[in-house]
């Protein structure tokens, strides 16, 4: 089992389900405040049965470890994307990452775009551009159907609705 163990511990945290004992584990340094919720290093997990994938909420970042040891992998940042975390403020504090999914191919990240519209970034585990898809209607929550080309996705904005986007891959 992998789980973000935010907001007791910045840390992804590895469980054997069978010992239920840690096997692993990646700590991130957290800021001098104690806000979690605005910690510089604060991001969202995903990971599949070879990767893990760390995408920041507050940079342009994406960490990619490998489960059997946890190591990193590779790191794709954007070093001209900077930073603009206010504690409380959640209006004028700039998030990149909202959420993103490993499949056993590629990496789907969604991301805050710079007017707040929110776009797909689809990379393989090497980092390589695959696609990348704008959206009109965003799926905060979202799933990837590969065999059958198709996006599935929740917007909290559209409750009754179930999004469907074709992905062309």
């Amino acid at each position: 089992l992998l789980y973000s163990a935010i907001p007791s511990e910045l840390a992804i945290k590895k469980l054997n389900l069978n010992s239920q004992k840690e096997c692993g584990r990646i700590d991130f340094k957290p800021d001098d405040h104690r806000e979690t919720f605005f910690y510089s290093n604060r991001g969202i997990l995903a990971a599949n049965d070879d990767f893990i994938v760390y995408a920041y909420c507050y940079k342009k970042q994406i960490d990619i470890y490998r489960v059997d040891d946890m190591k990193l992998h590779l790191r794709i940042t954007d070093p001209s994307a900077k930073p603009e975390i206010r504690i409380g403020d959640f209006e004028h504090t700039k998030q990149y990452y909202v959420n993103v999914i490993a499949t056993s191919r590629y990496i789907y990240a969604l991301l805050n775009g710079k007017d707040d519209s929110l776009s797909m970034e689809v990379l393989d585990f090497e980092g390589q551009p695959v696609a990348k898809y704008d959206f009109t209607i965003a799926p905060f929550l979202f799933d990837v159907d590969e065999v059958n080309g198709y996006m599935y996705g929740y917007n909290e904005n559209y409750e009754d609705y179930l999004l469907r986007y074709k992905i062309n891959l």
